[in-house]
């Protein structure tokens, strides 16, 4: 049994995932907008703020941060496992595993006024507090076989079964108006004033498969191996509950082939093969079902026009024929090792094709009202790609004194495509974010790709607006839209919607990295690169600083925007109230994203130590390293290692004020006993 328990204050942020530390309500969405004119603090030495004529909305971030300080987030965590092995006979083995996790967490959350603020007030000290717990046990059994025959033929055969059960359950509460401030032990939800409410939710879910495998050997130069499993997930309805899933590989070390016995230059050489099918149903539970609520501002009535009388309504709408997304993959690869094992490396190709993709297609909301829209199986993408990896390594079983390296190398190259929707489903645009829509599912282009209006130019005068494709309150100095489109499908000198296009893709060309270590007597030295190349990001955070959605602070790229002496500029001139069209997407947000980065340098040093400490330490060495020491790009934002912005379907690329990967520099001692 194991146990951990983590304890967060303030602020928090996650780099490699979506979260409400991005965002133009988050503080570096607040550093983008606030006025640079206004200071951290006032005269007063208090913060200051965007209280005041002309300097828009936004929050002071250093307040944000600041009074995020009584902020607390707690998880605790018990896991462990339990097991039997029995030897039934030789060769065959019994074993059954069970394992459980239980997972207790708490949180919380106090606003303090914000006065300074344009939109702030005196009053505003919310306190959110939640708690919460997850539970998953997990039982697996299975009955293995193993044999080697004649010391040729090595077999091992497995079968078994494995169930798993999870659910969970939080409550939370908020209230607002207390009396004191900044003193934590005062801050119950029962002390607060007004704006008390509550909620809860949990989930529950289970999983019960049964598989079996076979792996054979022989003579280590064959190798076979094959699997069945069949799955079955409460998260679907009776129609669609189980899924099969078989897969197989074969490989053969053409190196221990007789006819390369004499090859001295090849010292291994291996040739692989291999299919697979797997299932996912990571989707909340129960979306075969259509559920109900009851609730006073729901659905409540005063039928006989004094006393609400109760009812229900549809809360979430069914899917009764939602089932298993699979994802098939086929590769072929080749690994190797030559020149007295100095250069190895593998080469690998492979398909994956994804079909019957599980995301929530919203329904019309005529339709639903306020229902939430089921899951369900939007359509199928492809994955394709080749990957490399070379390494080098120099004098590698050389002495201690010796001069040591290795060098290596990866680069891959996936192409991504969607290859069909569902037939009620033409295309999806989603990444909703004010008036922008960023991204868009539509087949025979990436997944996730931008999409939006192509600016083609600048108006630059009025008869330029009238000679040419424009848009209602078109004006000088504004973005000239690509005319792609009408609604006959071919272009009729009109801007609409149906003049939005894929402006960009956030899948690179290919993505790389380099690694090089070396030694010589007691130093060490490391360094690991890597980059990506050819991919784009669409950058919202332009949305407040180039288009003024807001009045706030003004990117310096504006002092070179389209003006009557500057008719070359491809950057719309400032306009505080621009049409409609020109807040949305459009190709100006889209930037290269190619970047090359220094990940890691490290510099060690090994003590002679066997003479001091006779024997006691076997091994002291002292390193400094730095992470992230530089980036080479042209992305102009925080950092173009952007990962996705959450939305209803996953959003590569986009930025809206990513957290920066940050830059540490770490002194160490290891030390061996």
């Amino acid at each position: 049994m194991q146990y951990s328990h983590i304890r967060g204050y303030g602020f928090a942020t996650n780099p490699n995932v979506a979260g409400s530390y991005q965002g133009e309500g988050s503080p570096i969405g607040w550093a983008y907008r606030i006025q640079t004119i206004i200071p951290v603090y006032d005269i007063m030495g208090n913060f200051g703020g965007s209280r005041g004529s002309g300097l828009g909305n936004a929050d002071n971030p250093l307040a944000v941060l600041y009074r995020a300080k009584d902020n607390v987030n707690t998880d605790n965590q018990f896991f462990g496992s339990a097991f039997a092995d029995l030897n039934v006979v030789k060769g065959l083995n019994l074993k059954t595993v069970y394992g459980v996790r239980y997972d207790n967490y708490t949180s919380i959350n106090i606003g303090y006024p914000n006065p300074e603020r344009s939109e702030g007030s005196y009053d505003n000290n919310p306190l959110n507090e939640a708690q919460g717990y997850a539970t998953e046990w997990t039982w697996t059994n299975t009955l293995t076989y193993k044999n080697k025959f004649n010391d040729k033929h090595d077999l091992t055969l497995l079968a078994g079964t494995e169930a798993v059960e999870s659910q969970g359950r939080v409550v939370s509460g908020t209230g607002n108006n207390f009396f004191i401030f900044g003193d934590i032990n005062y801050y119950y939800l029962s002390a607060a004033s007004k704006g008390l409410s509550s909620s809860s939710n949990g989930y529950v879910s289970s999983l019960f498969s049964v598989f079996a495998r076979a792996d054979y050997n022989f003579y280590d130069k064959y190798l076979l191996s094959a699997t069945i499993r069949r799955d079955g997930s409460s998260n679907f309805g009776p129609n669609n509950r189980y899924g099969n899933f078989p897969a197989a590989s074969a490989a053969w070390r053409v190196s221990n082939e007789n006819f390369l016995k004499g090859v001295s230059w090849i010292n291994d050489l291996k040739l692989r093969a291999g299919y697979g099918s797997t299932g996912n149903q990571t989707i909340p539970s129960f979306q075969f079902l259509k559920r109900y609520q009851s609730a006073i501002n729901s659905s409540s009535y005063p039928i006989d026009g004094t006393s609400a009388a109760s009812g229900i309504w549809t809360s979430n709408y069914d899917n009764p024929d939602v089932k298993w997304e699979q994802l098939k993959s086929w590769n072929l690869g080749l690994d190797f090792a030559v020149a007295s094992n100095k250069i190895d490396g593998s080469f690998d190709w492979y398909s994956r094709k994804t079909t019957d993709m599980l995301y929530p297609v919203p329904l019309p909301a005529q339709g639903v009202g306020g229902g939430a829209s089921p899951y369900v199986n939007i359509g199928s993408m492809s994955n394709k790609g080749l990957e490399l990896t070379l390494n080098y390594h120099h004098n590698s079983t050389a002495g201690k004194e010796a001069f040591k390296f290795d060098i290596g190398g990866n680069i891959s190259r996936n192409v991504n495509l969607v290859t069909e929707l569902a037939p009620t489903v033409k295309q999806q645009l989603y990444g909703g974010i004010r008036s922008l829509q960023t991204s868009i599912i539509v087949p025979n282009q990436p997944f996730g790709a931008f999409y939006g209006y192509k600016i083609t130019g600048i108006y630059q005068n009025a008869e330029d607006i009238d000679n040419r494709p424009s848009y209602a309150d078109a004006r000088i100095g504004g973005p000239v839209y690509a005319d792609i489109s009408g609604p006959d499908g071919t272009p009729d000198g009109v801007i609409d919607a149906n003049d939005r296009t894929v402006i960009g893709s956030p899948h690179p060309e290919f993505i790389y990295s380099l690694s090089f270590n070396t030694s010589y007597r007691n130093f060490d030295l490391s360094m690991f690169f890597n980059g990506s190349q050819g991919n784009d990001i669409f950058d919202v955070t332009r949305y407040y600083t180039d288009f003024s959605a807001f009045d706030g602070a003004v990117s310096t790229r504006m002092l070179d925007a389209w003006s009557p002496t500057n008719t070359e500029s491809m950057t719309p001139s400032p306009y505080r109230n621009r049409p409609a069209l020109e807040l949305q997407a459009n190709s100006y947000y889209v930037q290269d994203g190619s970047y090359f980065r220094m990940k890691l340098l490290q510099i060690g040093y090994s003590l002679p130590v066997a003479n001091i400490f006779k024997d006691r330490i076997k091994n002291l060495r002292i390193y400094a390293s730095g992470s992230n020491l530089f980036t080479v790009t042209k992305y102009s934002g925080l950092d173009p290692e952007v990962t996705q912005f959450s939305s209803d379907f996953t959003a590569p690329g986009v930025d809206l004020g990513v957290y920066p990967s940050s830059r540490q520099f770490i002194i160490g001692l290891n030390a061996t006993f």
